[in-house]
């Protein structure tokens, strides 16, 4: 599947009613200032009803896939070509941030750092998280079929997700600087949200990976 089918079909599920794949942010009134990390095309901010006049952020380092954005936008979202381990806004402007399992490609703990930085106190943040049982089924699943370079892969992700649960900190992918990936736990997104400074954090797991924080002080 081709990467611009990939977000038509995310795009879809979002924009559907009682899929199980279908999960989005829970924006309130309140919510002025919106930015999704990791947005790809844009499919949660394009299927998530705003208030009008809301200012609607997507960042991504996939230029494509905000090329694709910008020719679906019909809500007037701002598309930025940014890493989310350097958020390219001021400190404290946004009200709420989320993003939809993009997290885990990234480094957690300075992305977090950053969404805390760009929140106005008060703010929120949303995030859905990759646990451990999905890697681990992405890699039995490489191994049966003898993808070995995947399954490498597979086998760093696990390691990352080990080292960030335990020491919260996190390595690149070798010959690969800026390519992070990890797994996360309850306890250890609680962990790194109280550490970077948010409070009112809350995660789970019903049928999604769910982690939420408010910007107090």
């Amino acid at each position: 599947m081709g990467l611009s089918n990939y977000h038509l079909d995310e795009l879809c599920i979002a924009k559907s009613p009682g899929h199980a794949r279908r999960i989005l942010p829970p924006i309130t009134k309140a919510d002025r200032k919106v930015l999704d990390v990791g947005c790809g095309a844009g499919q949660t901010l394009l299927a998530t009803n705003f208030e009008p006049g809301t200012t609607v952020i997507g960042v991504d380092v996939d230029k494509s896939a905000l090329s694709l954005g910008r020719q679906l936008d019909q809500k007037n979202i701002s598309f930025v070509c940014a890493r989310a381990e350097c958020l390219p806004f001021q400190a404290e402007r946004l009200d709420f941030v989320c993003s939809r399992v993009a997290l885990p490609y990234m480094n957690v703990h300075e992305t977090l750092i950053e969404i805390r930085r760009v929140l106005k106190k008060g703010g929120r943040v949303w995030l859905v998280l990759h646990p451990y049982s999905m890697v681990l089924k992405e890699t039995i699943e490489a191994l049966t079929r003898l993808k070995l370079r995947r399954t490498a892969v597979c086998l760093y992700v696990i390691a990352n997700g080990v080292v960030l649960h335990l020491l919260g900190k996190e390595f690149h992918l070798p010959f690969r600087k800026h390519y992070y990936e990890s797994f996360q736990t309850i306890s250890g997104i609680r962990k790194l949200l109280r550490e970077v400074g948010f409070d009112e954090i809350r995660a789970e797991r019903n049928g999604f990976f769910v982690a939420t924080a408010t910007k107090v002080h």
